[in-house]
């Protein structure tokens, strides 16, 4: 939801800054003022006008980390934004930093957007359409100004999106919630801005004390224990609010608060999607980049425009987890085809100009050949379904062979601990491809691999798991990593996914379906979302597969025990993982041929 102990961080590698004390690029005027919203409340609003007349389309920027900092070190260099002929307007949501009001997540922002909007639009500087930027928090207010109806908003540029919904790497994913992210934002990047408003010495002191607790909490790991997440009884109150939606169902109204899960229909303007392989808010990024898409096909509108690279929700440096995907990684060399602020520019310029278009649809970074590739659409047509099986001695080939099984012991007092993948943590728990040897050797672990490969083979789409799995207990969870193992050893993760058992019937973006606890020591199958990569394994590198039982602080430490109020205790359990032709536990590809067989 945001860049967690680095909010508002700028992306490496994705603009230039100029002096301290004047912004990038020739601004004519820089004028901080409010915009009143219809209850009366103001929010301080930066204004960079460019030199000469106007009136000028306008790009507007929302979010809770202190707006003035986009001036030096936000996604965008907002001087050349302004130098390519855009008023931009930079402004704190209610209830932080500069603005009035109380800060109430996500909820809020559907009429302040609304009424930001407009509030730009009539501006005698704007010409009446209005573009929006931003990534995390800041793309949830571009869609919450749609739906709250914007019709001077034009076009929008999410970037790493939660927006979708709360249930596919927000709050939960599979079920299972989304416990060190939830902590990393509320603690971390909200807490100290609401702590510091607090009018009363009294009162701000005694929550400064609560901020202290949760913290030691954080740092003796106590905050992750088993089962159900803490009640939040002794951290502020940021860190309690976000708790307690990870208690609420997951049908729960208030998860689709400010998400367009069920109003795809209100996104009616070209929309430029930016997400990360190693990203929190891929599985959402996707989402909503799939569904634009089949809503475009169908009814002819704006087709979404989609770039994809190896970075994490807070770092576009292209290195990340101990690897280098090279200098055209970066944000600020996209492999020659200039920064992230010059393909933003050319696509307003598009959306608000109606310039000539000069980027293609879909661009998207292929790791392990490290080089971007453009397309019509992602996958590309053509890509094919391999599957790949899990059989005896831990091996993985393209049939399934006789039936046998392995087990592993599921303690929920010593959790497997999270090492890379698409994170949104604290040190540290960094995000990225991080070599798994180390927790592949842990005895709760088990993997399966292929032989080296003689040739390519090139993942390109969705990655799931189908795992055939028993339990002594009457919940599990599983973990499934898809990793690329070097010939020296080295066992990088591409992508990962986690599955509850008593979750398995419940949509996973819309929440719909009834959770139902498991019976032990029937086999039930597990369907393990992996969402999506483009990777491709190089000859002498073989296809990995981990399976584990937790990732911990990353996702809340399942207590092996169907219990939706969280009042039980948790239990060990033992894991059967059954594969063969009758129990087919299985890693399902989408490839670009050729693949070898």
């Amino acid at each position: 939801m945001s860049e967690g102990t680095n909010a508002a961080r700028r992306p490496a590698g994705s603009r230039a800054t100029g002096p301290a004390d004047e912004p990038a690029g020739p601004v004519a005027e820089r004028r901080e003022t409010v915009c009143t919203l219809r209850d009366g409340t103001r929010l301080r609003t930066l204004l960079l006008i460019p030199h000469g007349p106007g009136p000028w389309p306008a790009l507007l920027t929302r979010h809770p980390y202190d707006v003035a900092r986009e001036e030096r070190e936000g996604m965008l260099d907002v001087g050349r934004l302004v130098a390519a002929g855009y008023l931009v307007a930079l402004q704190d949501v209610r209830g932080r930093f500069g603005s009035e009001g109380v800060f109430v997540p996500c909820a809020q922002e559907v009429d302040d957007g609304a009424d930001a909007v407009a509030w730009l639009a009539g501006l005698p500087e704007c010409d009446g359409t209005v573009g929006m930027w931003g990534a995390s928090y800041a793309s949830d207010t571009q869609f919450a100004a749609l739906l709250g109806g914007s019709p001077g908003l034009r076009a929008v540029a999410p970037a790493m999106t939660p927006a979708m919904s709360a249930l596919d790497g927000f709050r939960f994913r599979g079920g299972v919630p989304e416990l060190g992210s939830t902590l990393a934002w509320t603690h971390y990047a909200i807490a100290p801005d609401l702590i510091a408003r607090i009018g009363s010495t009294r009162e701000r002191e005694a929550e400064a004390e609560r901020w202290e607790a949760t913290e030691r909490a954080v740092t003796n790991g106590s905050a992750f224990r088993a089962g159900a997440p803490p009640t939040g009884q002794d951290a502020e109150r940021i860190v309690a609010w976000g708790l307690e939606l990870l208690r609420e169902p997951l049908g729960s109204e208030r998860h689709r608060e400010a998400k367009v899960v069920d109003r795809i229909d209100a996104v009616d303007v070209p929309v430029f999607l930016i997400g990360g392989w190693f990203d929190v808010f891929l599985g959402s990024t996707l989402e909503l980049y799939r569904r634009l898409l089949r809503r475009a096909k169908e009814t002819g509108g704006p087709v979404p425009q989609l770039l994809v690279g190896p970075w994490t929700h807070d770092d576009f440096s292209g290195r990340a987890g101990g690897a280098d995907f090279g200098p055209g990684a970066s944000a600020g060399d996209l492999g020659g085809h200039g920064d992230l602020t010059t393909q933003h520019v050319l696509w307003f310029d598009a959306t608000l100009r109606a310039a000539a278009a000069d980027v293609p649809p879909v661009r998207v970074f292929l790791m392990g050949t490290n080089r971007w590739i453009e397309l019509e659409e992602f996958p590309p047509p053509g890509t094919r379904t391999l599957e790949l099986y899990l059989n005896a001695e831990g091996t993985l080939t393209a049939d399934a062979a006789g039936p046998g099984e392995r087990r592993l012991t599921s303690d929920p007092a010593s959790p497997v601990p999270t090492c890379g993948g698409s994170v949104l943590l604290f040190g540290p728990f960094g995000a990225g491809p991080e070599d798994q040897a180390a927790i592949e050797a842990r005895p709760d672990v088990v993997s399966w691999r292929t032989a080296p490969l003689t040739g390519e083979l090139t993942v390109m789409g969705a990655v799931r798991a189908v795992v055939h799995l028993t339990t002594t207990g009457n919940d599990a969870d599983v973990i499934v990593r898809l990793c690329d193992e070097a010939p020296d050893g080295v066992s990088r993760v591409v992508t990962d996914g986690v599955q509850r058992g008593s979750a398995r019937f419940v949509d996973p973006v819309t929440g719909v379906g009834e959770r139902r606890p498991l019976e032990p020591g029937r086999d039930h199958e597990f369907v393990i979302d992996l969402w999506s990569t483009a990777h491709t394994f190089l000859p002498g590198h073989r296809v990995r597969v981990d399976v584990a039982p937790s990732s911990s602080p990353r996702w809340d430490v399942g207590s092996n025990v169907f219990d939706p109020a969280g009042r039980a205790d948790p239990v060990v359990a033992v894991y059967t993982i059954r594969h063969g032709a009758d129990r087919p536990s299985r890693l399902v590809l989408q490839v670009v041929p050729p693949a070898p067989s």
